[in-house]
């Protein structure tokens, strides 16, 4: 089968499905309203980006109800957005978000949530849906994820017993299959979750589910070449080829997110700038995570390959997330409109055997 491409850029199936999502996506958590939610780009230079992204096909947009501080705000610029394009847009684009964590009233500094406004009940997840829609100002959901297992709930605590949370989680997947029902969602994934969590939901939904077309599609974790083991999720539990092999074997898409280590793996911070370099990094103050001896080590290795190859550092490590079995779309988060044209880039990156091999030998297994 011929690949197929939207304006060039290389298209992938989202697990089992017929659902096409570009190679490179774009990820909105920074996205809203820079004066006062802790944001990095407002919705003037934003609508330039979301333009300029589905002028180079990438129509694969991800976002959160809570991005921000619990502000709504990245889903109300993606709806402010749809609000003032065609509706030619809107249904061009696959809109994944995410649904557990408490959300701000518009320019709401604080609120007072009672415990039933985050989580993973039936209440929660019908009312957030409805406010995610509003938001996005759009009449459904193409890919809905659980942000967190159990909705954040500690299941430990409050359900200690396998079969009181199995009666949970039937209450939160049966409310997702409804929504799917009522056309207010498309499709159903899971975030942050290892396998032993996702075989859960599985299990869930096929008690609830209405037919088999009611599966988790995709998962999307954090992964990069620093980080691979962070691919098998929060828990800690498991190793990188545990969770592709689990993904594989049950027809899981995984979309990675933090693709970049937070900016570690686009070059901009070198062993011989790191007192003058300024950026998310240093300004966030993630500086002891990601900027350690060995990832100093790799980031020297990994920027003379890519400089060998003639490519970006950036573009190297999301084609090496390309190349990892079962990975449907790399969400980059991107303020930007040069990183997305670099990034855009990326999956004309062939990586050969040779190149694989080397990135192996930097980076480790």
């Amino acid at each position: 089968m011929p690949p197929v491409e939207y304006r060039g850029m290389k298209c992938r199936r989202v697990g089992p499905t017929t659902l096409w999502a570009s190679e490179v996506g774009l990820g909105m958590w920074k996205y809203g309203d820079p004066s006062y939610d802790g944001s990095r780009i407002g919705e003037h230079e934003a609508f330039e980006v979301l333009d300029r992204a589905l002028e180079l096909g990438v129509f694969f947009w991800d976002t959160a109800n809570s991005y921000n501080m619990g502000s709504g705000n990245s889903e109300r610029l993606l709806g402010r957005y749809f609000n003032s394009r065609p509706r030619s847009v809107r249904e061009q684009v696959v809109v994944a978000t995410k649904v557990s964590n408490s959300v701000r009233e518009e320019h709401q500094l604080e609120a007072d949530f009672t415990p039933n406004q985050s989580g993973c009940s039936r209440l929660y997840v019908m009312n957030m849906v409805h406010a995610c829609l509003r938001r996005l100002q759009t009449d459904h959901i193409d890919i809905l994820y659980l942000h967190t297992p159990y909705g954040g709930e500690n299941f430990a605590e409050i359900a200690p017993e396998a079969a009181e949370r199995e009666i949970l989680l039937d209450e939160t997947w049966s409310a997702m299959d409804d929504l799917v029902t009522q056309g207010k969602v498309r499709y159903l994934a899971v975030s942050n979750h290892d396998t032993g969590q996702i075989q859960e939901v599985r299990d869930a939904l096929a008690r609830v589910g209405k037919d088999g077309s009611r599966r988790i599609i995709a998962v999307q974790n954090r992964y990069n070449m620093l980080e691979r083991d962070k691919v098998a999720g929060r828990s800690g539990r498991g190793t990188e080829a545990e969770f592709l092999d689990y993904c594989r074997d049950n027809r899981i898409g995984i979309v990675p997110y933090f693709p970049l280590a937070s900016g570690a793996l686009t070059g901009r911070y070198r062993r011989d700038n790191l007192d003058q370099v300024e950026g998310r990094i240093t300004t966030e103050g993630t500086a002891d995570q990601f900027l350690t001896d060995r990832n100093l080590d790799i980031i020297e290795q990994l920027a003379a390959l890519a400089e060998q190859m003639g490519v970006s550092m950036a573009q190297l490590a999301i084609a090496w997330l390309l190349s990892r079995e079962g990975v449907c779309s790399v969400i980059a988060g991107v303020t930007k409109l040069e990183h997305l044209e670099e990034n855009a880039k990326a999956p004309d990156v062939q990586l050969s055997e040779s190149d694989l091999a080397a990135i192996e030998g930097i980076v480790g297994g």
